[in-house]
């Protein structure tokens, strides 16, 4: 999941990885719910904490894809009780978010309010998913999010129509080649050539026009172990 991290002023571009994670989530209405949905694929235990929830957050409650504590809060002392990676803040009760806000970063915690950016470590950013092998990210530094999902849409359009099944299948082959360089290629400089190697192979290019894919891979485990 793509954010904008910001750090001493300056922003950097990351991929947030949630897998196992602790993700609170404080307020329970649409904006929560719109949080909810960009986390449901990521691996993360999710505490949804609200007064009155959404009705589809109930539902989700009900099939174990998150935990749901219906509470108003006042404080944040629940930090310390569940520690989280992650914060999100988004309730009507601003002096509160800004609160929760402070404490998180006191604690060494990720937070986010939504109706408070310049205080958040982090901005959500109009993220473009291709085939769930490429992901790009789109953003203004806050600064127009109807803009940023308007660039989306334009650069969506383009990306689809010019990354063929061909890149999406080199970027698997490469991760498998990745993986079976290590266990034969003990320096990284050696690793980088073999992939670059791989990437110009004129029996590789051969195999990938057909779709043979296992007979690629019979090739790298061999390619891997005559390397030097």
């Amino acid at each position: 999941m793509y954010k904008l991290q910001f750090v001493n002023g300056r922003s950097l571009i990351i991929d947030l990885h949630l897998n196992g994670k602790i993700v609170v989530i404080v307020g329970a209405g649409n904006e929560a719910l719109k949080r909810i949905k960009l986390l449901e694929n990521e691996g993360c235990q999710i505490i949804v904490i609200g007064e009155k929830p959404h009705s589809e957050i109930i539902k989700l409650s009900r099939t174990k894809k998150l935990t749901l504590k219906k509470i108003k809060l006042t404080s944040s002392l629940f930090l310390k009780k569940y520690k989280p990676f992650l914060v999100i803040v988004s309730t009507t009760d601003q002096l509160l978010n800004q609160k929760i806000v402070l404490t998180a970063r006191k604690m060494k915690i990720l937070a986010y309010a939504s109706d408070s950016p310049e205080l958040s470590d982090m901005s959500y950013l109009s993220l473009i998913d291709i085939k769930k092998t490429i992901k790009v990210a789109i953003s203004t530094s806050g600064s127009s999010p109807i803009m940023a999902k308007k660039i989306k849409s334009k650069t969506e359009q383009y990306l689809q129509k010019n990354i063929s099944e061909q890149d999406i299948q080199l970027i698997k082959i490469q991760k498998f080649a990745r993986s079976e360089s290590k266990k034969f290629i003990s320096t990284q400089v050696e690793r980088k050539k073999f992939l670059y190697t791989l990437m110009s192979d004129k029996r590789v290019k051969e195999l990938l026009k057909d779709g043979k894919y296992k007979a690629i891979q019979t090739i790298i485990k061999k390619m891997v172990k005559d390397w030097e």
